[in-house]
């Protein structure tokens, strides 16, 4: 059995070299599918030489990636374990061949605690979030030559990345933690946020409904975190704080969207906390934007379920007081 990593790529220099030094530690071949780079991506790559790139003959969604990253994978013989990546997410290699080396039978999925770095390489998100929190994720299957995905949507945004069927054998990993760096360039991160929010809006879907699915995504600077254990990262590097300097090829597209469709076609998005799409609405069009939020409670709802957090969280000091 080979380990094959997986990793769909567009525009990924800030990390690349720290996400393909951690999978061809543990990997046998790391396949990429490239979904046409305009930085150097690919000139990254050929720095492993354990990469296969996949050109791709036009622009896809990362969830296409994986589709042409399954087809390839087709073509190693035998019931090969492939570990799906995004190139913003780092595993310890040490780690990841301990944990893989057992024979896992066709078609067991394996899972493992997917951890949200938060503001810098050192700290977790740990505050209960359903979504940043650390939770369990699929990150790896073993094929048994029969497992794809459904290919029927043509925007298959949000798919997951582990094709894993009901009553699949699941497997987790706890002591395989995998690290999403996306909060360490929290600017960047924004724009990304908004960049789903403008291509669903395309795809035609509503705006309130759009807002309010992505309205966890908002910086949270007061969240609770954790220290990451040392010896989970002892192997790992990590990109520089400097990474979320410029602009990002989210933004050069929401400016070819503005250009083509008009900034106000997006106003009813939440998009506008981010200063430069906020500042280019402002120009062209000579207001401020109004983004629908009806999605969200009523202030007096809003205020009543405050009131109702103050006070359980007085009742709980007076306790320990007391106690």
């Amino acid at each position: 059995m080979k380990i094959l990593g997986m990793m769909p790529v567009r525009n990924e220099r800030w990390v690349l070299p720290h996400s393909l030094a951690c999978l061809s530690a543990f990997c046998d071949v790391v396949l990429v599918s490239d979904q046409r780079s305009d930085d150097d991506s690919r000139e990254i790559c050929r720095r492993f030489p354990k990469v296969v790139v996949l050109e791709s003959t036009e622009i896809g969604v990362c969830e296409q990636a994986r589709w042409q990253l399954l087809d390839a994978a087709r073509d190693y013989d035998g019931f090969n374990l492939w570990w799906w990546n995004d190139a913003d997410e780092l595993v310890s290699p040490r780690l990841a061949r301990a944990a893989l080396q057992r024979d896992f039978p066709p078609g067991t999925a394996l899972e493992c605690l997917f951890y949200h770095l938060w503001n810098d390489a050192g700290h977790y998100r740990d505050d209960g979030s359903p979504y940043y929190g650390p939770h369990w994720k699929p990150m790896a299957i073993v094929d048994d030559r029969r497992t794809n995905y459904d290919r029927s949507s043509a925007l298959p945004l949000h798919q997951p990345r582990v094709a894993v069927e009901e009553g699949r054998a699941l497997v987790r990993l706890p002591e395989l933690p995998v690290f999403h760096l996306q909060w360490l360039v929290a600017n960047h991160n924004q724009m990304k946020q908004a960049w789903y929010r403008c291509r669903e809006l395309l795809n035609g879907d509503r705006a309130v409904d759009i807002n309010a699915k992505y309205s966890i995504t908002f910086p949270a600077p007061r969240a609770r975190t954790s220290g990451v254990p040392p010896a989970w990262v002892e192997d790992i590097t990590f990109p520089p704080s400097s990474a979320d300097d410029g602009p990002c090829w989210q933004e050069r597209d929401i400016d070819q969207w503005f250009a083509q469709y008009g900034p106000a076609f997006f106003e009813r998005l939440e998009i506008w906390h981010i200063p430069a799409l906020r500042r280019e609405f402002f120009r062209r069009v000579g207001r401020r934007p109004k983004p629908d939020r009806s999605y969200r409670p009523s202030w007096p709802t809003r205020a009543r379920w405050l009131a109702g957090r103050v006070a359980r969280a007085g009742g709980r000091r007076l306790g320990l007081t007391n106690g």
